[in-house]
């Protein structure tokens, strides 16, 4: 007979990390209800969250306290709760544990230590939104949430510039119209731009339109004080990165190249342009192979 591992409680000595609904209750997985009905402890993220899960799923289990504030101290704990024997459940309020929320430190230190840690994979912000994104290329790069002060956001996205493959975030209602200005003064008007709102929820939306277009979305207000947005920016740039390498670029990377390896001479020059970092890389790779260097 196969052993069906959806039927496999809870085993001593194992840290368990637990996806939970983003929204829809429909959307936790049979092996998540079974290890969540198995454990000894769940370390939440918000105690309280989790014991309205619990509820709603009609489970009693010990809680324990593991947010960003204290999860160098309480992963310890968490650890010396393995070495008794027990079995741990890591949730956050929704999704995956350890993607921009709490549980890569517990996860380092249970490893470090010689335990077990099995994931019980389920929901993400992330892939949900990446898959009504339309994304066709191979390979994203995710970035988490942006700076919350502009300045900093501005010189984040200015980094981003120099990626040749599409890039998500993360980022809070209140904060999405200021956000997406900035990201219209650093990557032009008619970048492409996926959204997603209340995924899985009842007022989910998802779409898709320029930057500009965008801004012009959620000027309405309402936008701006209901749940967390996924933005999937469709880099590299076209529109402007053409333009960013003339003579004057070209001839630096000769000069920088007479003293400096092609991967240094291409991080300095796509640090300061806006050019795609694999134009600039085949460049300085023309500019190298047909000078002799």
């Amino acid at each position: 007979m196969i052993n069906d591992p959806a039927k496999k409680e809870a085993q001593p000595s194992t840290l368990y990390i637990v996806a939970t609904p983003i929204g829809n209750m429909g959307d936790i997985t049979a092996r998540a209800v079974r290890i969540l009905s198995s454990v000894d402890v769940v370390a939440a993220e918000d105690t309280r969250n989790t014991k309205g899960l619990l509820s709603k799923l009609n489970l009693r289990r010990r809680l324990i306290s593991y947010r960003e504030h204290n999860e160098a101290t309480s992963s310890d704990g968490i650890v010396k709760l393995l070495s008794t024997g027990k079995s741990v459940a890591i949730v956050t309020d929704a999704g995956t544990p350890g993607i921009c929320d709490p549980g890569a430190i517990v996860v380092a230190k249970a490893r470090d230590a010689g335990y077990r840690v099995e994931p019980i994979p389920g929901v993400s912000a992330l892939t949900a939104a990446l898959s009504v994104s339309g994304l066709t290329r191979e390979g994203f790069l995710f970035k988490g949430f942006l700076p919350a002060k502009s300045g900093e956001r501005k010189q984040f996205l200015t980094n981003l510039t120099r990626y040749d493959l599409p890039v998500v975030v993360f980022e809070s209602p209140h904060r999405i119209k200021a956000c997406l200005s900035d990201m219209v003064s650093i990557f032009g008007e008619d970048l492409k731009v996926f959204i997603g709102r209340e995924l899985t929820k009842a007022n989910e939306e998802t779409v898709s339109f320029s930057l500009s277009d965008a801004v012009i979305w959620v000027s309405s207000g309402v936008y701006q004080s209901r749940g967390e947005f996924v933005i999937t920016l469709f880099l590299p740039l076209n529109i402007r990165g053409e333009d960013n390498i003339g003579p004057e670029i070209e001839g630096l990377m000769g000069d920088l190249l007479e003293s400096l390896p092609l991967k240094q001479t291409v991080d300095i020059v796509a640090k300061y342009t806006h050019a795609s970092r694999k134009r600039i890389y085949q460049m300085a790779l023309d500019i190298k192979n047909g000078s002799g260097k």
